[in-house]
């Protein structure tokens, strides 16, 4: 959204309404300029010492957090490490949240000192110019700066711009998202440019694990081996329209305070591979990092809101709910008990 079209939808709203909106961009605003003052280095302690304070008064999102932990690794791993893990999640997201802050001091000179990649020497072909790819990664490590890291070995390709309640703050985001140059693609009729814009031999980059509602239209996956979810088929039906490679991407940390940008190997997808079987593959290429580090993955988030019936939705966590809508999804697809 551009600054002209944030004023005229600012303009839309109450009047008491336009007054906080203000106010939560001058907050940004000022956070980010006061962020942007520290160093880099800073940001990994200070980002540990927020989260520790958010989770701890933070009680519904905690309770939703250490849900989540219980219900995909409890018989894994004991109270007092799920505990540990939830504390540490704050940290992460806490970090990725201040650093997308810092983005304004981003260059390609600072992410060579912050980011080691793996997976790109010798570059596979999915890297080749030309070549159609689209590189997705989970809400794990920094997702934030995923995109900008990988513009910097493909050049630079379009980012979805996110549609926020504040309209100031999508200008705010924008800036932010494409500190290195990146196009910021409005996200009314993204589908069809990003449909042309694989066809003409680009890449993308994109989250797969946004729990969906059922009326948009999602494909229905299975987590940490039990948890049926509603997820985007944007991935896989772009792959299967322009030939696109699907790469997995994984952000990892680094014992000095980097981080690791793993590029794993490319999925196989042919013209007769289904959209539930990509999506599935998709999530099974990353799932194996949440085991290893499982205090990278937003586990705050609502990653589970609608549970089948029976007792196939007894491991639920507790935020889950039997919706109609998703019973009938999950009959339609077979996976009704």
């Amino acid at each position: 959204m551009s600054h002209g079209e944030a004023a005229a939808a600012l303009r839309s709203v109450p009047f008491w309404k336009r007054q906080r909106y203000r106010l939560e961009w001058t907050g940004l605003r000022l956070a980010s300029t006061l962020v942007c003052l520290l160093p880099w280095r800073a940001i990994g302690p200070l980002a540990s010492f927020v989260g520790s304070i958010f989770f701890s008064l933070d009680r519904h999102r905690r309770k939703v957090t250490l849900a989540n932990l219980r219900s995909a690794l409890g018989e894994q791993i004991s109270e007092a490490e799920i505990h540990s893990i939830g504390r540490k999640s704050y940290g992460v997201f806490a970090r990725t949240a201040l650093e997308l802050l810092w983005s304004p001091n981003l260059s390609a000179e600072v992410l060579d000192e912050i980011i080691t990649t793996e997976g790109l020497a010798p570059m596979p072909e999915h890297g080749s110019s030309g070549k159609p790819a689209i590189y997705f990664c989970l809400h794990a490590g920094n997702f934030e700066w995923l995109s900008q890291i990988t513009c910097r070995h493909f050049g630079n390709f379009p980012v979805i711009a996110q549609n926020l309640k504040n309209p100031l703050l999508g200008p705010l985001f924008d800036g932010w998202r494409s500190a290195l140059g990146q196009e910021i693609m409005p996200q009314k009729g993204a589908m069809l440019r990003t449909l042309r814009h694989l066809k003409d031999g680009g890449k993308m980059g994109m989250l797969i694990d946004l729990n969906l509602k059922p009326s948009e239209g999602p494909v229905i996956i299975r987590c940490f081996g039990r948890f049926l979810t509603p997820v985007t088929r944007l991935p896989a039906e772009l792959a299967l329209r322009t030939g696109a490679a699907l790469v997995p991407v994984a952000c990892l940390p680094r014992p000095d305070g980097g981080y690791i940008v793993r590029y794993l190997p490319e999925l196989s997808v042919t013209a007769e591979s289904g959209v539930e079987e990509i999506a599935q593959a998709c999530w099974d290429a990353l799932e194996p990092g949440l085991h290893t580090h499982p205090e990278l993955w937003l586990w705050s988030y609502k990653h589970w809101r609608y549970r089948p019936e029976g007792s196939e939705g007894a491991r639920y966590p507790f935020y889950a709910g039997e919706y109609i809508p998703y019973q009938e999804l999950l009959r339609n697809r077979g996976l009704a008990s």
